[in-house]
């Protein structure tokens, strides 16, 4: 049994030169000299309150005491200070005490004696197994406390208790590996709050990959997840660009078009756009039984007002005819300026009767309308003239040509009225004839 015990406990010191081979790796440890509390509760990750505020001064003479050559006099005296307020001192440092007493025995002994008493080391330092339940284990976690175990550990071997031993090997054991994680936390969180944070973070996923595989491929199978994110959101982004800057051409070419076709003082077709679908109506009305009208409109004496009250009054006149107009007309009909004062109205399926009473309606809505907040004068009139296409011979051309003998007719008549052109046909029949007749 005796053999089986020194066995465990040669495989624990095997363990333990390796844990102190990583500890000459690291800095120094959170609670060593000009170091504050607060930064050690920090590493560890603990609440505040879980940890026991320590003494500066009894930290520096542990670490005094850790060295090879020890100023007898500065711990003895340091010593006596604590020790003498040892009543006022919390169980984390009357634990402390009891380790630093018990490394200034091992000085005092191997120095003047040449061996150490363990013993009395022994008996000097279980007493801290009291204390210990009073002190949280994270705090027990940490170098200085660990001191204890191996302190203790050690002189029982030398004692030849090795169950003893093996026991405060396996507490030290479990307590440092507590140090370790909870440090190894406190190191994460503190790279990934330095400015060098992708680097840091590189380089621990390195070290943790020569200890854990499997975790270095969870890394490298996230980055590759991250770096197809990235790509396909800036296929997505650069698409999502070229898609605004086609509909911004798009709109923009509409807008020209639009421009291209329509009068910017009324917001009425052009001329172009009235002659193309003048073009094409009639020769949808050439086979078919319905007629198709014509109205030209023209603003009597419009010249005149431009003279008297200037060409804005003109042009507010414009729009103001071209709004009475529209609310006139038939949702079916086509209004367009075909320039000037001149406004000309394509009436599908209208005869000449029906074409009459809309522009006799147009014709009286107009008059009606006050524009005397434009010019003193209050009325202003318009001369409409009518054409219904008949027979399959006439083009657009000849249909506005004869809506334009119409309103000239109308304009002689005095103004202000509607002459459809099938009651002057014949009149200005018999006049070309005549002119054709003339030498």
């Amino acid at each position: 049994m005796k053999l089986i015990t020194q066995a465990a406990l040669i495989v624990l010191l095997l363990q333990l030169t390796f844990i102190s081979f990583c500890q000459a790796s690291e800095s120094t440890n959170p609670l060593s000299v000009g170091e504050s509390i607060s930064d050690g509760n920090r590493l560890l990750h603990a609440p505040v309150i879980s940890i026991l505020p320590i003494d500066p001064d009894l930290l520096v003479l542990i670490s005094n005491l850790k060295e090879a050559l020890v100023d007898r006099h500065k711990v003895d005296t340091a010593l006596a200070q604590f020790t003498s307020a040892q009543v006022s001192l919390n169980a984390a440092e009357q634990y402390l005490l009891l380790v630093a007493q018990a490394l200034l025995k091992e000085h005092i002994s191997d120095k003047n004696v040449g061996y150490i008493n363990s013993n009395d080391i022994v008996a000097l330092l279980e007493p801290a197994a009291m204390l210990a339940e009073k002190i949280s284990e994270v705090q027990l976690a940490q170098p200085n406390f660990l001191k204890l175990h191996l302190m203790l550990a050690d002189h029982y071997a030398k004692l030849d208790k090795y169950d003893l031993a093996y026991l405060e090997k396996k507490a030290y054991l479990k307590k440092y590996y507590v140090y370790r994680k909870n440090k190894r936390l406190a190191m994460i969180d503190s790279l990934e709050q330095s400015f060098e944070v992708t680097n840091k973070k590189a380089n621990n996923s390195l070290m943790e990959s020569q200890n854990e595989l499997k975790i270095r491929r969870v890394a490298q199978v996230e980055g590759e997840k991250a770096t197809q994110q990235y790509n396909f959101t800036l296929i997505i982004s650069v698409a999502i660009v070229f898609i605004l800057l086609f509909f911004r051409q798009l709109r923009i070419r509409n807008k020209l078009i639009k421009l291209t076709r329509i009068d910017p003082l009324t917001g009425l077709a052009n001329r172009s756009v009235l002659f193309e679908h003048g073009e094409k109506m009639v020769s949808s009305f050439v086979e078919q039984p319905e007629e198709l009208s014509v109205l030209l409109l023209d603003i009597d004496h419009f010249k005149k007002i431009n003279d008297n009250f200037g060409h804005n009054v003109g042009d507010e006149i414009l729009r103001i005819v071209s709004q009475l107009v529209k609310e006139t007309m038939r949702s079916r009909d086509e209004f367009s300026r075909l320039g000037g004062e001149e406004f000309v109205a394509l009436l599908p399926f209208a005869d000449s009767n029906k074409a009459k009473a809309i522009a006799m309606r147009i014709n009286s809505k107009i008059a009606q309308y006050d524009f005397s907040s434009l010019m003193l004068q209050r009325r202003v009139t318009i001369s409409i003239g009518v054409a219904t296409m008949r027979g399959s011979h006439m083009s657009f051309d000849d249909l506005l040509h004869c809506a334009d003998l119409a309103m000239y007719q109308a304009k002689e008549q005095g103004r202000d009225t509607v002459v459809c052109y099938q009651n002057i046909a014949a009149v200005q029949e018999r006049r070309v004839n005549t002119n054709l007749l003339q030498p």
